[in-house]
């Protein structure tokens, strides 16, 4: 029987795609990632339209923040509980029911806030959930191209879906825009059902309370030094995007006068520098990365924008955001292979949880302390100011976890 070359090189350079399971649940997610984008073009148009306030969709945004920050752990803990198989299936159909429930907001613009925490705290079990299981789905060596895999599927779903969305909107309005993410959760059920049950029962050991559960799972975080490194990285790397997202506004508008279609132009290459990045990391990375490599790539996020800011033209700041893209998904899927590979499995849901709660975190310090930064230094100065400090801050615990390895070498080997 002849064997497809293309298929064969594919599976010779993204073994991940050797596990059916894998991929059964790889393009189900796509799909649901199709909606999702539906989701959010369709409700921040419907309720801007309704309310006609920027802060209004400001606050779905904070509410998406406060759910993070006050019920991830406990999420986490859920996740580390339960069978993964039935927590996947329930929260995917329920993430489905809440999301067709957003035709409520046509009716009532301010169902929005209760809506988005519900699903925002739905889809904090469902996602470290996900994390938890491929590591059961696939062997550690093809943990790189599996996450690789699955960014390089959102990516594009994330390019092509504002733009469609956006076209149907017009076309059929918004309603169908959100039956149309609840059908692709149902979808995504749908393909959870059809997994082995090898990767189904998660921890059988249990606290006597889910406190005392998410209380284990952060007394192992802060006893594992990569675990205390990667959320101190996720909360500098979040604080550095956000600040990147605000004041790359101004500075396109202002600064390099390259108006909104040019500020589109730069986004447009950020997604395709990550397409690219982790395209060619799934292909050539077969091992699980370092701390020390991890901790390098988030570091240097930091000095593509620093060049940007100082050096603000156009093309100067095309090049910065696709080596940016680059670098950002690089660094995620390195981060997340090596922590679903060094963690625990019983662990794995609260450990992902925590970092979403770091996310969530490095957003807070934008809120009070960015604007008189910008006021003092300008757009550029600020990002320049932030840039630094993130090398800075990267640089510490670089060399913090290179001096602890070596120590923990040293004593290896005088123990042997």
């Amino acid at each position: 029987m002849s064997v497809n070359p293309i298929r064969a090189w594919l599976n010779r350079h993204y073994p991940s795609l050797e596990h059916p399971a894998y991929v059964r649940l790889l393009w189900a997610t796509a799909f649901s990632s199709l909606g999702s984008q539906f989701t959010v073009l369709a409700l921040s148009v419907a309720v801007f339209t309704a309310t006609g306030s920027v802060a209004s969709l400001a606050g779905i945004w904070a509410v998406r923040v406060a759910s993070r920050l006050l019920l991830q752990p406990f999420t986490g803990a859920l996740a580390d509980r339960w069978d993964r198989r039935r927590t996947l299936v329930g929260g995917y159909l329920l993430s489905a029911l809440l999301s067709a429930s957003l035709v409520l907001v046509l009716l009532e613009p301010l169902l929005v806030y209760p809506l988005v925490f519900l699903i925002q705290t739905v889809e904090g079990l469902v996602s470290p959930t996900m994390a938890a299981v491929v590591p059961s789905l696939v062997p550690k060596e093809a943990l790189i191209s599996a996450n690789a895999l699955r960014v390089v599927l959102t990516k594009i779903t994330a390019s092509l879906g504002p733009a469609l969305a956006g076209l149907l909107y017009g076309l059929v309005g918004p309603i169908w825009l959100f039956i149309f993410d609840a059908l692709t959760f149902a979808g995504v059920a749908y393909a959870v059902l059809g997994l082995p049950s090898a990767f189904s029962v998660a921890s059988s050991r249990r606290g006597p309370s889910l406190w005392a559960e998410a209380a284990e799972g952060m007394r192992f975080a802060v006893s594992s030094q990569a675990v205390m490194m990667i959320l101190l990285l996720s909360m500098l790397t979040s604080l550095f995007w956000r600040v990147v997202e605000i004041v790359m506004v101004p500075i396109s508008m202002e600064v390099a006068h390259i108006g909104a279609a040019g500020l589109g132009l730069l986004y447009t290459s950020l997604t395709l520098g990550g397409v690219v990045g982790v395209a060619t990391l799934g292909a050539l990375k077969k091992g699980i990365p370092s701390l020390t490599w991890v901790i390098l790539l988030n570091t240097l996020l930091a000095v593509p924008m620093l060049l940007g800011a100082t050096f603000p033209t156009f093309l100067v700041l095309l090049v910065v955001f696709f080596i940016s893209g680059i670098l950002f998904d690089i660094s995620g899927v390195a981060t997340q292979s090596l922590l679903q590979a060094a963690v625990p499995k019983q662990f794995l849901g609260r450990v992902f949880s925590l970092v979403n709660v770091s996310l969530a975190l490095g957003v807070l310090p934008v809120l009070g302390g960015l604007d008189p930064l910008v006021r003092g230094l300008g757009s550029a100065g600020a990002l320049q100011v932030t840039s630094l400090a993130v090398c800075g801050l990267g640089a510490l615990l670089y060399i913090a976890a290179t001096v602890r390895g070596g120590y923990t070498e040293e004593k290896e080997g005088h123990s042997g």
